[in-house]
């Protein structure tokens, strides 16, 4: 992200400085020729590349695993929270394509593009706490309870399909805002394991979970173009967007393993819920040219 963040300050930097000298030099050439004129309305291809920061979060807020309804029955059911996030950074390739009409000094249009990214977030987690049971006496028993949790989530290619409109600070730059609606991929594994340790109740549940799914998010930021003077219809731009693919969640069945749960070995079983939330940023550096 540093060196991002740098190559856009230096960018930025660049096009402030080539307007007045394209300025002054279509001055001086105005007195031989007229200037040639900047293409605003058309048909515009390109491609860009960039980087892309993906901050995601992977809850997990107590997977249910506890006896049955038998003379075991715990007074409290404990659930441990598990929880991690991360906003891995990628390099990001890609595409677009569009449409403009420029307005007097307004430039407005529609855009999509593609783009190539990848990365991913893990983490294994485990904890281990007792609760109290009923012997078959009466007297309180303390079970032990011991779960572990590996979990992932990762984001992959995605697109967009954007309204773009800005105004022209010169005749060669011009500044806008964007945003729509895209698509991108949100993938997330899970796996979790508890174990249940005590003179009454024993037994083992386990749980698994791989997902890939294409999510639909919005998307918003905004840029700065400019032509670029030895290339006809060539434009140079530096954008930046937020894409945010929101909250979402998924259920994961437990399944028991050789459970001896309260007396008559009643099932241990239960379903652990996962919340997820996924976004990212990205900065493009892009080359288009108007037809």
């Amino acid at each position: 992200m540093r060196w991002a963040v740098l190559a856009s300050i230096g960018l930025l930097s660049a096009l402030v400085f080539t307007d007045p000298v394209a300025a002054q030099q279509t001055a001086t050439r105005s007195q031989q020729t007229p200037p040639r004129p900047v293409n605003w309305s058309g048909f515009q291809f390109g491609g860009f590349g960039g980087a892309s920061s993906m901050p995601m979060n992977f809850v997990e807020p107590g997977a249910v695993f506890c006896p049955g309804t038998g003379l075991g029955l715990p007074s409290a059911c404990p659930e441990t929270p598990f929880s991690f996030s991360g906003a891995p950074t990628s390099a990001t390739v890609g595409a677009f394509v569009g449409y403009n009409l420029q307005f007097g000094n307004t430039v407005g249009g529609v855009e999509a593009d593609v783009a190539w990214k990848r990365g991913s977030i893990s983490q294994a987690l485990s904890n281990t706490a007792g609760f109290t049971e009923l012997g078959i006496s009466g007297i309180p028993v303390t079970t032990t309870r011991t779960e572990g949790l590996t979990g992932s989530m990762s984001q992959g290619a995605d697109g967009s399909l954007r309204l773009r409109y800005g105004a022209l600070v010169t005749p060669w730059t011009l500044i806008y805002a964007t945003g729509g609606g895209a698509l991108g991929t949100v993938c997330s594994t899970f796996s979790y394991t508890a174990v249940l340790i005590g003179p009454i109740t024993t037994g083992t549940a386990y749980g698994t979970d791989g997902h890939c799914q294409t999510r639909g998010a919005y998307t918003v930021g905004g840029g700065v173009e400019t032509a670029i003077a030895m290339f006809a219809n060539a434009k140079l731009r530096f954008e930046y967007r937020y894409t945010d693919f929101g909250s979402f969640s998924r259920d994961v069945p437990l399944v028991a393993v050789s459970p001896s749960c309260g007396v008559g070995g009643f099932l241990c079983a239960g379903n652990a819920h996962i919340d997820l939330r996924a976004a990212f940023h990205t900065f493009r550096l892009g080359l288009g040219f108007q037809i």
